[in-house]
């Protein structure tokens, strides 16, 4: 089955997406570790806009999520 255009440029989006949500993660663990909560906060909420995104792609191009 061949790909669209759009899945062409969607599918490696959604992949970068998914290596910066594993990069958050790791960031998240080493900023647990010093104790900085204001950047934790602002790190989780953005992990989680990422996460939003992830499963709000993958639904529309697999009809499933991954996550």
């Amino acid at each position: 089955m061949s790909k669209t255009p759009d899945e062409k440029i969607m599918i490696p989006y959604l992949r970068k997406l998914v290596r910066e949500h594993r990069a958050l993660n790791r960031l998240i663990d080493t900023t647990k570790a010093i104790g900085a909560r204001d950047d934790l906060k602002s790190l989780k909420r953005l992990r989680l806009r990422l996460k939003d995104k992830i499963v709000a792609l993958q639904r529309h191009y697999y009809g499933r999520s991954f996550a």
